[in-house]
């Protein structure tokens, strides 16, 4: 067998059996990759640094989200396959576990970038979405879902929060991590904010009544 049908069967194999990054590795030793800075998908051009909404295994009901940090095309015979290097950012459904005690304090609109990169398909791309700090994200007055925050790296292998739980911000009486999805109910005294169960508050109440906390009340 002569070797360009042998390095076609490698790269073939690689494709069918999802293992992208050697796929990129081998192609490019043959001469068959070609990188760019930014990319034609849809209709809308894409460039590094952009952060996007990506869905997996051409299921669009299952979303995962990255940073684009590469582009190339993959020639395979005469066709070229359009692909793209992302680093992965975690949402609370993709954190181990063994950290579940966490998932109430965690949006779901919440983000994590993490040191995973991975090559996919141009086509799994859905959208671009904005990624902003925690404070900007409990300050805007309108949410959209293309709108996602960030308050800590997350490194998977070293299971590493940067900074640490223990420097999140925790609000309430309940001690419980800061979580925008929540409604929240602020003391009239001492400005502090409580969960409306931990206040024993409904939500149709909140709008229309002078709020005191339990400690503000024995005082």
């Amino acid at each position: 067998m002569e070797a360009n049908q042998v390095n076609d069967q490698v790269i073939k194999q690689l494709l069918y059996s999802k293992k992208y990054k050697e796929l990129i590795e081998a192609g490019s030793q043959l001469g068959l990759v070609k990188s760019y800075q930014k990319m034609k998908y849809d209709g809308i051009i894409y460039s590094v640094g952009q952060i996007v909404q990506l869905s997996i295994d051409g299921n669009r009901d299952k979303k995962t989200y990255g940073k684009l940090i590469g582009f190339c095309n993959l020639q395979v015979d005469e066709y070229l396959i359009p692909m793209i290097k992302v680093q992965k950012y975690i949402n609370k459904l993709e954190l181990p576990s063994k950290l579940k005690e966490l998932q109430e304090g965690i949006s779901e609109f919440e983000l994590f970038q993490s040191e995973m990169e991975e090559w996919l398909f141009c086509t799994q791309i859905d959208h671009e979405i904005k990624l902003i700090s925690i404070k900007e994200y409990e300050e805007m007055t309108i949410q959209n879902e293309r709108t996602y925050f960030t308050r800590a790296d997350y490194n998977v292998e070293k299971d590493k929060f940067t900074p640490p739980i223990s420097k999140w911000t925790r609000i309430c009486i309940c001690n419980q991590i800061s979580n925008p999805d929540k409604s929240y109910i602020q003391c009239d005294k001492c400005s502090k904010w409580l969960h409306y169960e931990c206040a024993g508050v409904q939500a149709q109440q909140a709008q229309d009544m002078n709020f005191y906390c339990s400690m503000c009340r024995k005082k």
